[in-house]
């Protein structure tokens, strides 16, 4: 009969049983409604259970810390101390107060809504939707703060432990510091290279004040071209990063390209660093070839060429600024000459400018300076040549109007010069290009020339303050 009524079917009304080994319904309600009532219910149990277990939210109580091995070779790291003692100084200060996620700080609310939630979301009206959390979590009632609680067993840490001694950085050398380095070094390399060719074909004499090392192997051994090898190698090298320490430190790198390109210098450099590789794969057998000698030799010769390549452009340039008369004397009252030698001193091989003349006492406008740069061409040109005057070669312009038939490509080019001189010389131009091109009326003209002033006087400063 109990097996009858246990295969007969149940009526679907009926509320169904409960799942063998399942277990009992918990107290709480998950619903949304009601987190905050059933989160304050089950703080007094929440509580108890947070007492019977150890609290450690702050520090730890220090205990013997050894650094890595890579660590102990620091002096920043020892003069520090124990994580522990810089746990418990940074919990006794505060100093963590909001940067860690255990005491981060809420984040403020936005001055604006940020709608981005509601575009392409479901519905939050509907029963599956939970918009708080079904576990209290975020009732700060039971917050317990473990760096507030003392620890009658911790010493604070001495004042030697936070004892950070500040090591001193020596000042990066300058251009002229490498340059006097790197000829030094490429003088040595070329006289180890010398001894080594006049050895190899028997000529060499020794110096009579030349120093006489114990236990040196006999000439022309396989120990002899090892160590005369090894002094070639590491003469050499000395010489190739004195060479890559002055190009990537020079100040003008376009000077070195416009004498030889960074590509060729790069190949240069590479194709001795293979010949030393070579030497030493084959463990100098046979010393020094005539072959590795040369190639040596011609790449010492080309650094040698390039510093005197460069020494005749600074010659060339020096004799150049000797010329220029705006840098020196007394220019009051004749402010809009010094201007125009300024300008005229800055591209000379263009023709002559007109004078330049005030434009407020001129009844025909425009005058023939300004007409002269009316069409923005030769402003660009001032602009690219004062960038190259200058020591920071930066901010050029790289493409303009040439052809300038047309009223819009002038513009153009009062516009480029305009921006250009806001970017790199931080001068602010306000002009109407438009107005310049078409003669709009006398305004025009006087903003124009104001423009043209202020952008002299601005640059000029900056030119001479760098050459002083």
């Amino acid at each position: 009969m109990s097996a009858e009524i246990e295969n007969r079917p149940h009526s679907p009304d009926a509320a169904p049983s409960k799942a063998i080994g399942a277990k009992p319904e918990p107290a709480r309600c998950l619903s949304a409604a009601s987190t905050i009532s059933q989160g304050s219910s089950t703080d007094a149990a929440s509580r108890d259970s947070s007492s019977s277990r150890t609290r450690r939210r702050g520090y730890m109580r220090p205990q013997g810390t050894d650094f890595a091995a890579s660590a102990k070779s620091r002096e920043s790291v020892m003069s520090l101390g124990s994580i522990a003692h810089l746990q418990y100084y940074f919990a006794r200060t505060g100093l963590l107060d909001g940067k860690g996620g255990q005491l981060a700080r809420k984040k403020q609310p936005r001055a604006t809504l940020d709608l981005a939630a509601l575009e392409g979301t479901p519905d939050s009206s509907g029963q599956g939707y939970i918009t708080g959390s079904p576990t209290g979590i975020d009732d700060m009632d039971d917050f317990y703060d473990g760096f507030l609680e003392e620890d009658p067993d911790m010493l604070p840490p001495t004042a030697s432990t936070y004892n950070h001694r500040e090591k001193v950085i020596p000042k990066p050398p300058t251009v002229a510091e490498l340059k006097t380095e790197l000829e030094g070094a490429l003088r040595d390399a070329l006289k180890v290279l010398k001894e080594a060719k006049e050895r190899k074909e028997g000529s060499y004499k020794a110096p009579s004040d030349a120093p006489q090392y114990p236990n040196m192997p006999e000439e022309n051994t396989q120990s002899w071209y090892e160590l005369q090898g090894m002094n070639v190698l590491d003469f050499v090298t000395l010489a190739i990063r004195a060479a890559k320490n002055y190009y990537t430190a020079h100040e003008l790198p376009d000077r070195l390209d416009a004498i030889k390109s960074e590509k060729q210098i790069r190949t240069d450099l590479l194709g001795v660093m293979e010949v030393l590789k070579q030497m030493a794969t084959r463990n100098f057998k046979g010393g020094v070839r005539d072959e590795e000698i040369a190639t040596m030799t011609a790449w010492i010769d080309s650094v040698f060429d390039i510093l005197k390549k460069e020494a005749e452009i600074e010659a060339t340039e020096q004799a150049e600024r000797q010329g220029w008369a705006w840098m020196r004397g007394d220019w009051t009252g004749k402010e809009l000459e010094r201007e125009r030698q300024f300008l005229m001193s800055m591209v000379p091989d263009d023709e002559p400018l007109p004078e330049w003349t005030p434009a407020s006492s001129d009844a025909n406008l425009p005058t023939p300076f300004l007409e002269a740069m009316q069409n923005g061409l030769r402003l660009v040109r001032l602009h690219n040549a004062a960038v190259k005057k200058s020591r920071r070669r930066f901010g050029a312009i790289p493409t303009f109007h040439v052809n300038t038939q047309k009223p819009y490509r002038s513009a153009d080019n009062l516009r480029y010069w305009a921006k250009a001189a806001e970017l790199r010389f931080e001068c602010m131009i306000s002009i109407d290009a438009l107005g310049i091109v078409y003669n709009s009326g006398p305004q025009v003209w006087l903003d124009f020339e104001a423009a043209i002033l202020k952008w002299c006087a601005h640059v000029r400063e900056e030119i001479t303050n760098e050459l002083v």
